[in-house]
């Protein structure tokens, strides 16, 4: 299994997601700036010190101003969860399924399963909530390759907060 090309799909589906202040609604509109943290590291052969550095990799590529700001426009009322969920079927390749969508505008709560990827067959549980001025949520994805056996695992947690208006 190939760790790199995980590393890219989850960035996107993490940029993807994020769409939540205390008071639950749609994100007015405005530039957020998201904070990655991976929870779980898990490839077939990977040391600790390959996982601690693959693990700093991944978040300072997430939460660099380049990638870990970005603006909401509020036109979409709250379709950036169901967006992300196509657009990280359609980067995983292979075959995906949406087997659970249980959310709203405002909460994710979807599962995804994927066969035929380049990382073997791939299942991705996404939930979260939104709110006014920011949002949280959560990632996971079991991979398990058929021709070996091997499985590998990736979470994540990814929260964002309101830091203004969008730049013109």
């Amino acid at each position: 299994m190939k760790i790199r090309p995980m590393l890219s799909v989850s960035i996107l589906a993490l940029g993807l997601s994020a769409c939540s202040g205390t008071e639950e609604g749609s994100p007015q509109a405005g530039q957020y700036q998201q904070s990655v943290t991976i929870t779980d590291l898990d490839f077939p052969g990977m040391t600790e010190p390959q996982k601690k550095a693959s693990i700093s990799q991944m978040e300072e590529a997430a939460n660099s101003q380049e990638n870990g700001q970005f603006c909401i426009d509020q036109t979409d009322h709250g379709a950036q969860w169901k967006e992300a969920a196509s657009q990280m079927a359609s980067a995983m390749g292979g075959q995906c399924e949406t087997v659970k969508d249980a959310g709203s505008a405002t909460r994710l709560d979807l599962k995804l399963q994927c066969k035929g990827t380049e990382q073997g067959n791939v299942e991705i549980v996404m939930t979260g909530a939104s709110h006014t001025q920011g949002y949280e949520s959560t990632m996971s994805f079991s991979m398990s390759d058929p021709a070996s056996d091997q499985t590998a695992s990736l979470a994540m947690t990814s929260s964002g907060k309101r830091i203004g208006d969008c730049p013109n």
